[in-house]
Parts: structure tokens; sequence; C-alpha cells
């Protein structure tokens, strides 16, 4: 075969493979605008007004992981004790942390001493102390020897009082009924339901975005956190939603998450062994349910319940992405016995085959189009022309998807201001030949490290704040 014929099939399985991937993302857009249509049909004021003020609601333990989250924490766990819900406990727990993170909490919140009963039905390093608020009677603050933020949610959960476990984030800055949201959708069905993931934005100072006048939401106008922003929309409201439709809602983020107690202790709540442990847990949850047998749903809300911060460099970006790719790659790696396996249903049949063609295999992917098509285009192949009306269509597209994102969110949650929608639909065509180039790098340097065995999780570099 000739160079020049090896280039042409090259190329070729590269635009297929982008064409594929875009196909399968339209087609989880178009799932994903049913089940918000669905949703808003099922959800009125009225359902959340009683689920808020009636005395037979379920109670909650939240449970908050904080690892040197000094900066953070306090505007964190300020917006959680805020939430409009009849009864819920939080639970800090202060995974051994240096740069003053207990001391922090213990000033703002007026921490004492307290006793309570530790059951260890999860496996946990030693906790060193247990302290009650003063200030707020349903904030305990666990401070426990570091064993990474699997092992700070085992503990949480060896002291959490309630059937319903709802893990959050130390950076994150939450509405008010997020909460509420969360279990309205975890009780239509108590017996079927059995987890709930978010939706979430992204910013560099949570706090804040989300104190935005009147209701509205605030979109940073920092060029790669409205990027991320983006990416977020497209990730949660394009594909999630699908998912949760589908049935193979394989991600609940670890920003903000429920699940029921009686799950996590029948797989053994977090695995310490990953590198990252909400979308392990996930696969795990689904993995049990389905060789037993039995009926159950892991649903996504379809509203933005909160914000997260989000790397304001390129350096930071391409570090947090490079972990999650590895997070990915690992996760599906481990439980590849269910990729294609009709035995694990709606999940072995795409969900886990979605992750493996779109997630895993996209950097090798991308890599042999970023090789091929420069050498095809100097070896004459095929003309500069044909390239530019296809980067132009692959640009459209990705902005075709973003732009169906937006408005999905905007019709739904009518919280955007108008520059801010401007501001974002012309981001939009703009993300795939500048945001996307930093991605790809991200996720090769990622899959690398994966392919290497490297299992660190390097520490996340909080922005500065005014």
């Amino acid at each position: 075969m000739s160079l020049h014929a090896f280039l042409e099939v090259v190329v070729l399985i590269s635009l297929g493979y982008l064409i594929l991937v875009n196909v399968l993302y339209f087609g989880l857009a178009v799932v994903s605008a049913f089940e918000t249509s669905v949703r808003r049909h099922e959800s009125g004021a009225e359902d959340y007004e009683t689920l808020a003020s009636s005395r037979f609601t379920i109670p909650v333990s939240v449970i908050v992981a904080a690892y040197n989250e000094a900066t953070s924490i306090v505007p964190a766990i300020e917006s959680v004790l805020a939430f409009d819900y009849p009864e819920y406990e939080v639970i800090i727990v202060n995974d051994g942390s240096t740069d003053g993170t207990l001391e922090r909490l213990r000033d703002v919140f007026q921490l004492e001493p307290y006793e309570v009963f530790v059951r260890a039905v999860f496996r946990s390093e030693r906790v060193n102390a247990v302290y009650r608020s003063s200030t707020h009677a349903n904030l305990v603050v666990v401070d426990k020897a570091n064993g990474g933020k699997a092992d700070a949610m085992n503990a949480g959960f060896n002291i959490a009082r309630y059937r319903y476990l709802c893990g959050v984030d130390a950076d994150m800055v939450f509405e008010r009924d997020a909460l509420l949201k969360g279990m309205r959708l975890a009780v239509q069905d108590p017996g079927r339901v059995v987890g709930v993931a978010s939706q979430l934005s992204i910013a560099r100072d949570p706090g804040r975005t989300m104190a935005a006048p009147h209701g509205q939401r605030r979109v940073d106008r920092h060029p790669l956190i409205a990027f991320q922003h983006l990416d977020f929309l497209r990730a949660f409201l394009n594909n999630r939603l699908a998912w949760s439709r589908l049935g193979f809602m394989l991600c609940a983020s670890g920003g903000f998450h429920i699940w029921r107690r009686d799950v996590l202790e029948a797989i053994g709540g977090y695995a310490r062994g990953f590198t990252c442990e909400d979308i392990e847990l996930t696969f795990r949850a689904h993995e049990h349910f389905l060789r037993e047998g039995k009926d159950y749903a892991v649903l996504s809300l379809p509203d933005i319940i909160g914000t997260t911060e989000g790397p304001d460099t390129v350096a930071k970006l391409v570090s947090q992405r490079e972990r999650w790719q590895r997070v990915i790659d690992e996760t599906v790696w481990h439980y590849r016995r269910m990729s294609f396996n009709p035995r694990y249903g709606s999940v072995g049949l795409l969900g886990v085959p979605f992750y493996l063609v779109t997630e895993v295999l996209a950097p090798a992917f991308e890599l042999l189009a970023v090789a091929s098509i420069p050498l095809a285009l100097a070896l004459g192949v095929f003309d500069v022309t044909a390239f530019l009306v296809m980067l132009g269509a692959l640009a459209f597209a990705t902005g075709a998807l973003t732009a169906f994102a937006i408005l999905l969110d905007d019709v739904h949650s009518r919280m955007y201001r108008i520059r801010d929608l401007a501001w974002l639909l012309l981001l939009a065509p703009l993300d795939l030949i500048i945001y996307r180039p930093i991605i790809f790098w991200a996720r090769f340097k990622g899959t690398w490290r994966f392919l290497r065995g490297d299992k660190s999780w390097d520490r996340f570099e909080r922005n500065t704040r005014a």
C-alpha cells in the first residue's frame, strides 16, 4: 500500500470516528430534550412546597469531605446550612488537613467536643475527635487521620444517622433548594430510586457567581471558565439526562449526589483503592443491582443546583482534565467485564461502550487525526478546501450541540441574563479550535499516565479570590 493510500485510510478512519461521536451526541441531545420536557411536567412548585413543609419529609445526612480547604470551606458550608429542607444533619470530615481547615471551622462555627456513637460499618482511618457546632445544632465536624476522599466519606457515613446520604464537595456553593430537588427525585419511587446525580455549573469564585441578584445565574466572563461552563452544559444537560432516561447513569458526581444508606452498605461504601471514588461507586452500584436482577434506577436532576470552582489557567485545567481521564480509563478498565455484555442490560450494551468509544478511545483517535491530517494536506492527499469544509462542519456540529445545551438550560431555568446568553452563544462555535485542543492534550497525557500505572491524585491549586 502506498503512503497516499495509507493516509487516505487513516484520515477516513479518523473522520469516521469524529462523525460517529457527533451522531451519538446529537442522539443523546434529543433524548435529553425529551427527558427535560417530561421532568418539567412532573415537577410543580406545589410539590416542592409540600416536601419543604411536611413533617413527614425524610431526613438526610449531608457529608462533606475536606482536605486543605481553608479558603473555600466556609462559603461551602454556609450554603449547605442554608438548604431549604425540613430536617438534615451536616457532617464535615476533616481528612487530616494541614492548612488550618479545622481551625477555620472551629472559629466560624464555634465547635465544641462532642460524644457520638461511631458505627464501624465502613472502613476508614482513625478518628481523632468529633465536634459539634454551638451555633448550628445540625452541624458536626469529624477530625481524622488522612486517608483520601473515599476514606473520609466512609468515616462520615459511619457517623451519619439517616437513611439517605448526600455527599457534597467542600468547594461547592449551592442553591437553597438543591437538597429539596434531589430528595424529591429520590422519594418519587423510594423503593426503586437508589441514587440521584446532579447538574453543576462552574466559576472562578462560586460564592460570587451564586450571589447574582434577582435569582439569576451569573456566567463568569473569564474565557477559559466560560468554555468550561459550556463543556459542563454539554456533559450534564445533553448527555447525563439522556443516560438517566436510558437507564445507564454511570457518573454520580462527587460535587452533589444522594444514595440510600442500604445501597452503600450492600456494596461496601467507597472503595479506597481507586484514583477517584464517585464514578467507580456508580459503576459498582449498577453492577450490584444488575447481578441481583433487581429493578432500580439512578437518576439525574434536570436542574443546575450548585457551582464548583474551576481552574482559571491552562496549566491547572490540563492537570485537572488529565486526572479525570485517568479516572475514566481506570474505571472502564476495571469494569470491562460489563462492556457489550447483555447480562448488564443497557449499562452493558450502551453505557459502558459509550464511555469506551467517546472517552477511553478518544485520545487515540484524536491523536490519529492530529498526526495524519496535516501530513495528508502537505502531501496533497486531499486539498485545503476540503479540509476547511470538514473543519467548518465539525465546528458547526460542536457549536450546535453547545447552543442546544444552552437553550435547553435557559428554557428550563429562565435564569440567564441576555448578555450572558449572547456571550455563551458567541463562544460556542469557537470551542473546537480554542478549547478542544487543550482538552485533547490533557486527555492524551491522562491516558499515557494511566498506561504507565500512575494512580496519583495531584492537588488542585485553588484560584486566587478577592
